[in-house]
């Protein structure tokens, strides 16, 4: 049982060389500094994931909307032309396209501000590269976060060696 024990403890320690000899890491001071490093890192990659959800986000709702705009703009310039008493009837049959395209040009109005045109294939594009930014953003940190579990690993390692052996710097 002892020696399985080793083994394990053996391949730690090689594992754990390996490591800060790939990382060009020298002391533990250095070990503490890369992995403060890396929390930093992960910190800024999460946040930028966050900025990069909202703006799809955002981009998504202006696609809808100005679809939605397009689509009942016809119905409501009709709606808008009809003499008062044809309105009601008119009105009433045509209830959801007209809310909607009332709330989408509101919506427009507040998001595009000077801007009036709808550029729904640029904006399109724009989300797919955007989608993009965000799945390589989620690599970095999937690489980020199992960096510091081997950097934590080796710390461990290095603290289980120094308590075995007090006198080893």
């Amino acid at each position: 049982k002892n020696a399985d024990n080793h083994n394990t403890d053996l391949e730690q320690y090689i594992e754990s060389y390996q490591f800060l000899k790939e990382k060009n890491i020298t002391s533990v001071s250095e070990l503490k500094e890369s992995m403060v490093t890396l929390r930093d890192k992960n910190y800024k990659t999460t946040r930028a994931i966050k900025n990069t959800e909202k703006q799809i986000d955002d981009k998504t709702q202006l696609i809808d909307h100005a679809e939605k705009y397009l689509k009942h703009k016809d119905t409501y310039k009709a709606y808008t032309k009809l003499k008062k008493n044809k309105q009601d009837t008119f009105y009433n049959e045509h209830t959801a396209e007209i809310i909607l395209f009332e709330s989408a040009k509101k919506y427009l109005k507040e998001h595009l501000r000077e801007s009036k045109t709808l550029n729904i294939s640029k904006w399109k594009s724009e989300v797919t590269a955007l989608k993009k930014e965000k799945d390589s953003l989620y690599s970095q940190i999937i690489d980020i976060r199992k960096e510091v579990e081997q950097a934590e690993s080796v710390r461990n390692c290095i603290d289980k060696l120094q308590q075995e052996n007090r006198g080893l710097t």
